[in-house]
């Protein structure tokens, strides 16, 4: 009898709990049958990162509490693929580290154990061995630190003029820097040493007006954003020019303020556009695929998955996972290519589809 009551008792509690919540998903392009990014969630205060990512969408997206900011105004991101994200705050003058493996945050320190302050930290890159290279845009310099998160060394001083991207090609123990100033690039050895210049100012190809960043792919060739000639150029592992794509202008595939590069292992290319408030992908031979995102104030309390305000940097890590730093929201978007592993691992569900009412993302015009 006692069994009988209690298992009548269980009954009841289930009859009476509330229906499971569907999962909610947020992809593009919105509305078609074939999704290729999904919007997974976003780090813009301590909380998310205590949460390890998993933001209340349900709160986010219909608003929540004024957070405590994490970031003044992130300015790059770079992920090293194994769970820590690092941001380049420059109303902060650190770069901050996101262990989301760990949930804490850290900063990166000078040899004394100290937070390394910068004077405009801008670019950032993971080498080999969880090392980070990370630029001063103000002082000229480049510092290098350990997987300890410690500075090791500087790296460049009296060969930059208002540095600003970075990237590593470990597989050809090159170190390229988007020498803004100078209107070219500069070439180190994976330690440091000075090697060369390429480029110089014009509208040529192989020329550059403002080039604000740069990425290497698997092979080796080099994509610069040369951002007031509103373009990305790839040159070969030589420095050698081999083509170029994007225009300025409000068109499919066009750029009006481009800011930040990336190219994943899948071989996208990836430009945010601050002015858009979008990122645009392209393959590796400049075909236009998709834009992704649109405008959204979210230092208010709300967040709308995609909604972007004057995003900057962008890293795709070795997991085709898209980090945004989306400065005027003072927040880091996490983005994910939907590749085979990511999707037998997270696979789509009937009516997980969603995207919320009221926002809709700006679409660029057609050609």
């Amino acid at each position: 009898m006692r069994l009988l009551i209690l298992s009548l008792f269980a009954l009841t509690l289930s009859a009476c709990a509330p229906a499971a919540v569907q999962k909610q998903r947020y992809f593009w392009p919105i509305g078609t049958a074939e999704p290729h990014i999904e919007y997974v969630g976003f780090f813009q205060s301590d909380r998310d990162i205590r949460q390890a990512g998993a933001n209340a969408f349900s709160e986010a997206v219909l608003g929540r509490e004024l957070p405590d900011f994490l970031f003044e105004r992130p300015q790059e991101v770079a992920s090293d693929g194994g769970r820590r994200v690092f941001v380049s705050d420059v109303a902060g003058n650190k770069v901050v580290v996101l262990d989301l493996e760990k949930h804490r945050i850290r900063e990166l320190k000078d040899q004394e154990g100290n937070t390394k302050f910068f004077k405009f930290p801008s670019g950032l890159s993971v080498g080999d061995g969880g090392r980070l290279y990370a630029v001063d845009s103000a002082d000229d310099v480049i510092y290098l630190f350990g997987a300890d998160e410690v500075v090791i060394r500087e790296i460049g001083r009296g060969h930059l003029t208002r540095p600003t991207g970075i990237a590593v090609d470990s597989k050809h123990d090159r170190l390229y820097v988007t020498d803004t100033g100078e209107h070219r690039l500069a070439v180190f050895d994976g330690e440091g040493t000075f090697l060369r210049y390429l480029g110089q100012r014009g509208t040529g190809d192989g020329e550059y007006n403002f080039p604000l960043d740069v990425e290497v792919d698997g092979d080796g060739n080099i994509f610069v954003l040369d951002a007031l000639n509103a373009r990305v150029q790839v040159l070969d592992p030589e420095g050698r020019f081999l083509r170029s794509f994007g225009e300025r202008g409000t068109a499919s595939g066009s750029f009006q303020i481009p800011k930040g590069i990336a190219v994943s292992p899948s071989g996208q290319v990836y430009v945010t556009d601050s002015m858009a408030n979008h990122f645009v992908i392209f393959d590796r031979e400049g075909n236009y695929l998709l834009s992704v995102g649109g405008r959204f104030d979210a230092t208010q309390g709300d967040v709308a998955p995609g909604g972007l305000n004057q995003p900057g940097g962008i890293d795709v890590d070795e997991n085709d996972t898209i980090w945004i730093a989306d400065a005027y929201n003072r927040m880091i978007h996490q983005f994910q290519y939907l590749n085979e592993k990511y999707l037998s691992e997270h696979p789509i569900l009937p009516g997980e589809t969603y995207f919320p009412p009221g926002f809709m993302p700006e679409a660029p015009a057609g050609k």
